[in-house]
């Protein structure tokens, strides 16, 4: 065999200098320009609470509470991951510049691509929650189409009513709907389209046609008033305050009617065009928080009779108004609902009767009658289609 001549030693040393790596080096203005960078992202990162005057400063509403700052070392010497998670946790959640670079990538999205992760952006201005779309509405639907689900529902809600009358109190139930109901061709296409005759919808039927239950048809004056003015906020997942005025009409007079008492509340609610910034468009949390849409509201022509506040969490109640004993006003009534229920407030609900107290809305249905003692003749009671939890709870 033929052996191959060996390399000469100059091009040996020569090859093994091509392919020995070299340390990479920087120029020296790369290099500082690289570290200035370096420090400026550090100097934002280690100011969570640094607060611009710019409107993306402002917090991000979101849909769970942010991580608080450790205040006290959890555990034993050793439960360094334990601490590190709170430590990040909460570092995360308060970012420098978090809630500026939240909204900027939101505005981004809705220039150039008009979606949302946070909200569904319909024709007409119209806005819709994701998170009530994708999941509040499915919940109750899950829940009403089974069944005996709908059945224990049902059932728990005869024995609030019976409990509630064995102590000599009347219950009035008031169940809102979603506006998709009357919005549904404003809806993006690729949005979830929950169907109009809906398993609620059925459910809500049923308790109209249970007359113990005193429920106010809310759907009836939603149909018969959907011309006549916005029965829902455009970029608000809310009816409007003139709705609510319609609702709460509806209520004071089927209680007159029981009581046998004269008043009668058929006053026309008189509203106003002003601008207003929905719970959806601070949820869309955009860079351009000024926005708004002009609304309607309602013109107080009223004065709210003076109540005082109490801790909700502590007494169970959020406020009672001042005892009044005229004739001409209708007996001590109590209220339990939500958000919903404060545009009847706002509407002049509390007016009259000769006294009102609302009970803590972050109760649980059948915690409220222990509460009452006396205190009301009738509960005025509003749940929202989208609760599941207090509908679920009623059938356990």
């Amino acid at each position: 065999m033929t052996q191959l001549p060996s390399p000469a030693p100059e091009l040996a040393r020569e090859a093994g200098s091509r392919v020995r790596p070299r340390p990479l080096r920087l120029p020296r203005l790369r290099r500082g320009a690289c570290m200035i960078f370096a420090w400026a992202i550090f100097a934002v990162s280690i100011l969570p609470l640094l607060a611009f005057k710019h409107p993306g400063s402002r917090p991000v509403e979101e849909l769970r509470p942010l991580s608080p700052a450790p205040q006290s070392w959890d555990g034993p010497w050793y439960a360094l991951d334990r601490n590190y998670a709170r430590f990040e946790r909460w570092f995360s959640d308060n970012l420098g510049m978090r809630n500026w670079m939240i909204r900027s990538k939101n505005e981004i999205d809705y220039r150039l691509f008009r979606t949302s992760s946070r909200v569904y952006y319909g024709k007409d201005g119209e806005l819709y929650g994701r998170n009530l779309l994708d999941n509040e509405l499915p919940a109750t639907e899950r829940l009403l189409g089974d069944p005996l689900a709908a059945e224990g529902v049902y059932r728990g809600l005869l024995a609030l009513e019976a409990s509630l009358r064995a102590q000599g109190v009347t219950m009035l139930l008031i169940a809102p709907i979603q506006k998709h109901y009357y919005t549904y061709d404003r809806l993006p296409v690729f949005a979830p389209h929950p169907p109009l005759d809906s398993n609620f919808l059925a459910f809500y039927r049923r308790l109209l046609a249970t007359p113990q239950l005193h429920m106010i048809d809310v759907k009836r004056h939603l149909d018969e008033q959907q011309h006549n003015f916005p029965l829902f906020f455009r970029q608000d997942f809310h009816w409007t305050d003139v709705t609510a005025a319609v609702v709460a009409q509806d209520t004071v007079n089927h209680i007159a009617a029981l009581e046998g008492h004269p008043l009668r509340w058929n006053d026309r609610p008189q509203f106003e065009y002003r601008p207003f910034v929905g719970v959806e468009t601070r949820f869309a949390a955009r860079l351009n928080t000024k926005e708004t849409l002009l609304e309607p509201q309602l013109k107080r022509i009223w004065e709210a009779p003076a109540a005082t506040l109490r801790d909700a969490k502590a007494s169970g109640w959020e406020f009672e108004t001042a005892q009044n004993d005229a004739p001409a006003l209708l007996p001590p009534t109590c209220m339990f609902g939500n958000s919903f229920s404060d545009g009847m407030l706002r509407a002049g609900l509390p007016e009259q009767f000769q006294r009102f107290s609302k009970l803590d809305r972050a109760l649980q249905l059948r915690a409220i009658p222990p509460l009452l003692q006396g205190r009301c003749r009738y509960l005025i009671v509003q749940v929202l289609d989208i609760q599941t939890g207090h509908w679920s709870a009623l059938a356990q």
